[in-house]
């Protein structure tokens, strides 16, 4: 990834298809999953106009070696995508703590026993 980027609710769809399959796909064949699942009519300029914004992000690459096919596939995995954004979320509106991140999730009640051994065991 170039830079922390936050994803859309579409552009989100489309990275989590591109995640999901199992190898590189052409334009058309991402497009069809896409309709298919998201019970969507989407033209392949939509979704190339998506693809295109997430590759100038660094979220996709295109392999460009065949003249008139070009194939798809994520730059990053899902779990690299949520830790930079994560991370760049604390950053910037967080104060750079973990603390006033948590503090924001629990609504600055105190956590239950159960949570807080939780996070214990992931420090």
């Amino acid at each position: 990834m170039k830079k922390p980027f936050k994803l859309s609710e579409t552009e989100l769809q489309i990275m989590n298809t591109l995640w999901q399959l199992p190898e590189p796909s052409s334009l058309k064949e991402i497009m069809d999953f896409l309709n298919e699942r998201l019970n969507k009519s989407w033209k392949q300029q939509t979704v190339g106009t998506y693809l295109s914004h997430l590759e100038q992000a660094g979220l996709v690459s295109v392999d460009k070696r065949f003249a008139r096919l070009h194939l798809y596939f994520p730059a990053c995995t899902k779990e690299e995508y949520m830790q930079n954004y994560l991370k760049n979320l604390v950053e910037t509106s967080f104060d750079n703590s973990i603390a006033n991140l948590v503090a924001a999730f629990t609504g600055g009640q105190k956590l239950s026993e159960k949570d807080a051994e939780e996070i214990r065991k992931l420090i």
